[in-house]
C-alpha cells in the first residue's frame, strides 16, 4: 500500500510521467501561419494554455488512479486520453472534467496579480485573460467531448441506464456540432475556424457513437468485478419473463445495484440480484437467454 501511495504522490508532482504526447500534423500548419502573420507570441501563449488545461485533467485523473494514456495538440486545442471507459464512478468522471477549465480560471488570478505587479502590460493581461476565459467556457458547452458533454454524460449515468446516456449525450454532441457548422455559414463569410471545430465534434461523436457498444461492454465488466458500494441505492426493475438478457443489461445504470422483479411460473413476482444476470453472461456466455429461465 506504501509503494502505491507513494506511486500517486509522484504523479501528483509530476503529472506528465510516462505519458505520450502527440502532436497533430495541422498543428505546425497553425504555428507557421502565426509566424506568416506576425501572431506567433499570441499562439504559442494560447497552446501553452491548452497544455496547462489538459494537466489539469492528467493531475486530477492519476490522483483517482486513472489510467492516462497520452496528450495530443490540436490545431484547435488538445485532449488528454485514458483508457477509463465506463469503469470508474461517475463522480470522479465530474471533477476530472472540471479540472481542466478550473486551472484556466487560476490562469486568469495569475494574469490579474502578474498585470498588478507590473510584470505584464495591461494589453497583454487581456489577452491573457481573454484567451483562458474562452478557453474554459467553451469546453464547459455540453457537447461531447468537450469538458462539459463528459460531466452532461456522467449526470445522465445518475439518471439513466448507462447505455442510455451515453447515447442522449452523443446525440447532443452532434446536434450540437451540427448547429455549429451551420452558423458558421450564416454570417457574412465563411468562419473557417469555427467550421473546424464543428467537423472535429461531430467527427468526434460519430466515431464515440460507433464505439458505444465496446464502452458499455467495458461498463458491464467493471460492474461484474467492482464490488457494490454500500451507499449505492437500489433499483428495482420490473421485467417480463420473455425479455432476453441482452435486453435487460442494457437497462443497468452506472450508480445503482439492481434487483430484478420478475414473474414466475406460477404467477408471483420473484426478485433477481443483478449478479445472476452477470453470471448468465459472462460465465455461462448465454447473452440471449430469456430472463424466466433465471428463475424458478
Amino acid at each position: 500500500m506504501s509503494t502505491r501511495r507513494g506511486w500517486y504522490r509522484l504523479n501528483d508532482l509530476f503529472p506528465w510521467k510516462g505519458l505520450r504526447f502527440r502532436i497533430h500534423g495541422l498543428f505546425w500548419f497553425v504555428i507557421f501561419s502565426s509566424v506568416v502573420t506576425g501572431h506567433f507570441i499570441e499562439v504559442t501563449t494560447l497552446f501553452v494554455l491548452v497544455f496547462i488545461h489538459e494537466l489539469g485533467h492528467i493531475t486530477v485523473a492519476r490522483s483517482f488512479g486513472w489510467r492516462m494514456t497520452e496528450i495530443e495538440l490540436l490545431p484547435f486545442g488538445g485532449v488528454a486520453r485514458t483508457d477509463e471507459w465506463g469503469t470508474v464512478p461517475a463522480r470522479e468522471e465530474i471533477a476530472v472534467a472540471l479540472a481542466g477549465p478550473f486551472h484556466n480560471v487560476m490562469m486568469v488570478l495569475f494574469g490579474y496579480l502578474f498585470c498588478a505587479w507590473g510584470w505584464w502590460s495591461q494589453a497583454w493581461m487581456e489577452y491573457f485573460i481573454q484567451g483562458n476565459a474562452l478557453m474554459a467556457g467553451f469546453n464547459l458547452l455540453p457537447l461531447y467531448p468537450l469538458d462539459g458533454g463528459r460531466i452532461l454524460q456522467a449526470l445522465l449515468s445518475y439518471h439513466l441506464p448507462y447505455r442510455r446516456s451515453l447515447e442522449w449525450s452523443l446525440a447532443v454532441g452532434m446536434l450540437g456540432g451540427a448547429c455549429f457548422f451551420l452558423y458558421s455559414l450564416s454570417g457574412k463569410g465563411w468562419d473557417l475556424n469555427l467550421s473546424m471545430i464543428s467537423v472535429f465534434l461531430i467527427y468526434s461523436n460519430v466515431l464515440a457513437f460507433k464505439q458505444r457498444n465496446v464502452q458499455y461492454m467495458r461498463f458491464l465488466m467493471w460492474r461484474r468485478n467492482a464490488p457494490v458500494p454500500v451507499e449505492a441505492r437500489i433499483v428495482h426493475v420490473p421485467v417480463d419473463r420473455e425479455e432476453r438478457l441482452v435486453t435487460v443489461l442494457q437497462k443497468l445504470r452506472k450508480e445503482a445495484y439492481h434487483v430484478l422483479i420478475v414473474k414466475d411460473r406460477s404467477g408471483r413476482w420473484q426478485p433477481l440480484p443483478e449478479e445472476a444476470l452477470f453470471r448468465r453472461f459472462f460465465d455461462d456466455k448465454k447473452p440471449d437467454s430469456r430472463i424466466g429461465d433465471l428463475i424458478a
